[in-house]
């Protein structure tokens, strides 16, 4: 680490090397087809009060009581 501002290097920092990217030119590719043919839509679906999808798993085992409880009468 320079003592003094003026030591410091005043470029900055190089692009990482064509071998160390994360993904090819092909990979980019095939993501922006994906992203084309999957857009996103507008899906109406149930909601628990609780926030996740209706039936929540507190719903289901309630439901499983009432149903066996009203099996056995």
């Amino acid at each position: 680490m320079p003592d003094r501002p003026d030591e410091s290097p005043t470029d900055p920092p190089a692009p990482a090397p064509a071998e160390r990217r994360l993904a090819s030119d092909q990979d980019v590719e095939d993501a922006d087809d994906v992203l084309f043919s999957h857009p996103p839509r507008v899906v109406r679906r149930w909601l628990c009060e609780c926030g996740v999808d209706y039936p929540c798993a507190e719903v289901r085992f309630a439901l499983l009581v009432k149903s066996s409880a009203e099996a056995g009468e």
